[in-house]
């Protein structure tokens, strides 16, 4: 097909970049996506209730990695933004703490999470909830359960 060694190298060289890249390839891990919606309402204790926001969550058990978008408004200050382990309605304890939202309500970052954990949330999403905390309602303002999302 290509009768110079040149350009069969070069074609070689390109396609194990694709490889790499995950192009055209089957079987290669996906990250699972999740979604909480935050409420006040969610907490069994008395959390901010004219609060409201969203977390998505994205683990990657190729990485061993857990990505968090949240967005929270009508909240006071922002003390904590945690990943806890607790099925609806049951307090637990917290696995992964999250670059917490600033002051426009907004925080998106990575943290490197153990592979047992990653393995964990992606097969017992429900298991487990995220949590805002605030100035005023340190022991939770927002909570939402994960839930599997396609977006």
């Amino acid at each position: 097909m290509f009768k110079d060694r040149k350009r069969r190298v070069l074609m070689a060289a390109f396609g194990g970049a694709l490889m790499l890249a995950g192009v055209g390839t089957t079987g290669a891990a996906m990250a699972a996506k999740f979604r909480a919606d935050l409420s006040g309402e969610h907490l069994a204790s008395a959390g901010d209730t004219d609060g409201w926001g969203r977390a998505r969550i994205r683990v990657d058990d190729t990485f061993n990695e857990v990505c968090a978008d949240i967005e929270v408004r009508s909240i006071g200050e922002v003390t904590s933004a945690q990943i806890f382990r607790g099925a609806e309605g049951v307090e637990g304890s917290p696995v992964v703490n999250l670059d917490r939202p600033d002051d426009d309500g907004d925080s998106e970052d990575c943290d490197s999470i153990g592979d047992e954990l990653a393995d964990e949330i992606q097969a017992n999403p429900a298991e487990f909830y995220v949590l805002i905390s605030t100035t005023d309602h340190p022991h939770g303002a927002l909570r939402g359960q994960l839930s599997p999302s396609t977006g």
